[in-house]
């Protein structure tokens, strides 16, 4: 008798049973079926849906089918509640393998590309310019966000500025680092903006004895925000000592920011 010890539906000899075989045998190969199908599939215990890799969508499908179509390399699922006529769901289309515009969700990081910003020493809070971008994933994306960036020296009002999309409603991080120039050193601010008022902020200063002391550090501070459509951020800066200039290089002085949930 040509019966195979096995427990999994890869194990299974195709060829078995053989026709010289005896019928009173055949229980036994029954048995060895159910038991290879219980063990192969333990957690089924009801209809269930199937995997389903090929060109063209499945004819037959229940609600919950996946289809990998192999033209488009995308995984799909059925949502249809009538088995007749499926509606197909690409699953996670912003995923490595889809062909995809940018990613809905807002994800931005700006800089000055080099170039020192200068400050004048006041008690008002003075806006960081930024005018080059590492990435700003979402733009133009209703689901997200936008950084506008500096055109010019001084810029305008609108710009340097996150922007949230007229869906993009949600939770954000938000950080800011600040290279401080040589001369530096007073009771300085860095502060990250909402709508025009201040969120969050970090204050910091060098003493040394009974004078200030003169130092070149980087300041940073984060936040995670509320934010609807249309608000937008910003990044400020303020200083008590004589004029500084804010650093250029593109990894010290930086804004950006994504959105959680």
């Amino acid at each position: 008798m040509a019966l195979e010890n096995v427990d999994f539906v890869t194990e299974l000899v195709q060829a078995n049973p053989p026709g010289t075989d005896v019928i009173a045998e055949g229980d036994n190969h029954i048995r060895l079926i159910k038991k290879v199908l219980k063990l192969s599939f333990p957690d089924v215990d009801q209809q269930s849906a199937t995997i389903i890799v090929k060109t063209t969508a499945p004819s037959t499908q229940i609600k919950g089918t996946i289809w990998y179509d192999t033209t488009t390399n995308l995984l799909k699922i059925n949502t249809a509640d009538d088995a007749a006529t499926a509606s197909w769901v690409t699953v996670n289309a912003g995923a490595p393998w889809a062909s995809s515009s940018p990613a809905s969700n807002a994800c931005f990081r700006a800089n000055r590309n080099g170039v020192s910003q200068t400050m004048a020493s006041t008690t008002a809070y003075q806006r960081l310019d930024f005018t080059h971008e590492d990435f700003d994933e979402g733009n133009g994306g209703s689901d997200g966000g936008h950084f506008v960036v500096e055109s010019g020296s001084g810029g305008t009002a609108n710009e340097s500025r996150f922007v949230v999309q007229s869906s993009g409603a949600g939770k954000y991080l938000f950080h800011l680092s600040v290279l401080e120039g040589a001369g530096s050193g007073d009771d300085d601010v860095i502060a990250i903006y909402k709508n025009g008022s201040v969120e969050a902020y970090l204050s910091a200063f060098a003493q040394y004895g009974a004078v200030y002391g003169s130092v070149v550090r980087t300041m940073q501070v984060s936040c995670i925000v509320d934010a609807a459509a249309a608000d937008y951020f910003e990044a400020y800066y303020q200083t008590e000592h004589s004029i500084v200039a804010v650093g250029g290089s593109r990894f010290s002085t930086f804004f950006e920011g994504y959105k959680i949930v």
